[in-house]
């Protein structure tokens, strides 16, 4: 009995000195943080945003957050999300070893997996978020800490990894989610939802965002702002940055400089590959309705593999000079290509069901796409015309030119608007190496509905339209200065007589021979 005794009291003195020895280490990590890191850490909201510049030091304190997480959850869960898993290693992986080994802490890694388990267990995971279906496997975690880094890149995909796949996770063990970022390109989606809301202060709570449904979103989080500035590492950032205004000539309200360097929220549509405006190009689906007695369509599809399938169907009609998005549609597809077929095709021809008169309907037959396109005209009763990736830049600038006239209008809240207001264009842009090179799009943002709207596009003929007659009130001066016209008209269309060319000479003038092609 005394020798029992013996034992627990040993093994709660080790405890005891495990703790102690955590406790130690974790106080060295956390005295790594400057004061605006370490206010995010201590703020006991279980779902925090950092809305930062870059340079700002944000992603340094993820290492140092996790590590602390991990120690104080023994067998806890510690997961890091990018835009892809090659991103999360670079952010992460190296800065993480550094910290492990110069604070020794003993640990298990794993690169190829990119998984480190410490000494009690608890495991820190980086992760990558570029595909649905590798991030939807990820469901089934118990998790005490959640990070989604650069949370602007992700773009319509926040909402849905955050609420479907991460937030449920953190339920067992009570955890914390953060998102981290700058600001988007465009005021707008779910980053915009949690962080836009507040514009001066460097600590809000977020009062979220009303959509068009009636649902709010984005309500509730603790957010957290510091720019480059506030990062003490950066001892001569003020200096710095003066500079790099006056080369570049930047005013104060630059949209550049407010987004990447002041960390504020600033619509800068000129950094969109498309010049889409979310309020000139948008309309409300219950005001006009694209389909129906009158209306012609075009349907396009961006084919996915590892992407998204992408339908997207513009409507026109004779009575209208603007040309309006009626359908757009997208989904991943985990089974088969023959299922994934099979449901792309379901959506047209229930398209078809509902009204639609689509006339021409085209795909990419790049590559594979051939094939597959082939492939689907011998089992469905449809044709899709190609649609040339060398052409793409031409209708590219022509599709820009009917957004900037506003003759192009997307339906508020749509799948396809969501891409257009979050694709920028690739930076740096201009290219300083190549300044004529036409701007691409960047690579990190999903553009399946663009693509599919921009094959979908080359059938669109709303230009055709033509305004009725202005029709004029009875004996009205302009009314008759028409009747005026429309005799002359007469008189040009034929040989005059002598009386009619006499009242033609008086009514127009000595120029009347331009009127009369007579021999």
């Amino acid at each position: 009995m005394q020798d029992r005794a013996q034992l627990i009291l040993a093994e709660v003195a080790a405890r005891k000195a495990a703790r102690e020895r955590v406790a130690v280490t974790v106080a060295a990590i956390a005295g790594e943080l400057f004061d605006k890191q370490l206010a995010l850490w201590m703020d006991p909201a279980r779902e925090k945003a950092a809305l930062c510049t870059r340079r700002a030091g944000k992603t340094e304190c993820w290492t140092r957050i996790a590590t602390i997480t991990a120690l104080e959850r023994p067998r806890g869960l510690v997961r890091l999300w990018a835009i892809n898993r090659l991103r999360c290693k670079q952010l992460i992986w190296e800065p993480l070893m550094y910290l492990l080994a110069r604070h020794q802490i003993a640990h298990e890694a794993n690169e190829t997996e990119l998984t480190v388990r410490l000494f009690n267990g608890a495991e820190i995971r980086l992760l990558g978020a570029d595909k649905d279906k590798e991030a939807q496997k990820k469901r089934g975690d118990k998790t005490d800490m959640e990070v989604v880094i650069e949370s602007q890149l992700f773009g319509p995909y926040l909402y849905s990894l955050v609420n479907d796949v991460v937030n449920p996770c953190l339920f067992d063990n009570r955890g914390t989610l953060y998102l981290e970022g700058t600001p988007g390109v465009v005021c707008g989606g779910f980053w915009f939802d949690v962080t836009g809301n507040e514009n001066t202060a460097s600590r809000w709570q977020s009062p979220g965002r009303l959509h068009a449904d009636g649902t709010l979103v984005g309500a509730g989080w603790s957010c957290h702002h510091w720019s480059l500035l506030d990062n003490p590492h950066l001892p001569n950032a003020h200096e710095d940055l003066t500079e790099l205004k006056r080369r570049r000539n930047w005013a104060d309200d630059h949209p550049t400089y407010v987004r990447e360097y002041l960390g504020r929220w600033v619509n800068d549509y000129n950094a969109l590959y498309y010049a889409f405006d979310p309020v000139r190009n948008t309309f409300e689906e219950g005001k006009i309705q694209p389909w129906g007695k009158g209306w012609t369509h075009t349907l396009g599809w961006d084919l996915g593999g590892v992407d998204d399938m992408a339908l997207v169907v513009w409507g026109f009609h004779p009575d209208h000079d603007k040309l309006y998005e009626a359908f757009s549609w997208k989904r991943s597809f985990s089974g088969s290509e023959l299922s994934a077929m099979d449901e792309v095709m379901k959506q047209i021809g229930d398209l078809g069901s509902r009204g639609f008169n689509i006339t021409t309907m085209y795909a990419d037959t790049g590559g594979g796409g051939r094939m597959y396109v082939d492939e689907v005209i011998k089992r469905y009763p449809y044709s899709f015309q190609p649609a040339k990736k060398s052409e793409k830049y031409e209708h590219v600038l022509l599709l820009n030119d009917e957004l900037r006239s506003g003759h192009a209008k997307l339906r508020l809240g749509s799948s396809y608007a969501a891409e257009m207001t979050e694709l920028p264009k690739k930076q740096p842009w201009p290219d300083p190496d190549d300044p004529q090179a036409p701007p691409q799009e960047d690579p990190r943002f999903a553009n399946h509905c663009c693509d599919a709207g921009l094959y979908a596009f080359r059938g669109a003929m709303h230009y055709l339209h033509r305004d009725p007659p202005k029709k004029v009130a009875p004996n009205t001066s302009e009314w008759f200065r028409q009747q005026e016209a429309a005799m002359i008209q007469k008189i040009v269309d034929r040989k005059a007589s002598a009386d009619e060319r006499d009242w033609l000479e008086k009514s127009v003038g000595s120029d009347h021979e331009d009127f009369l092609e007579l021999e």
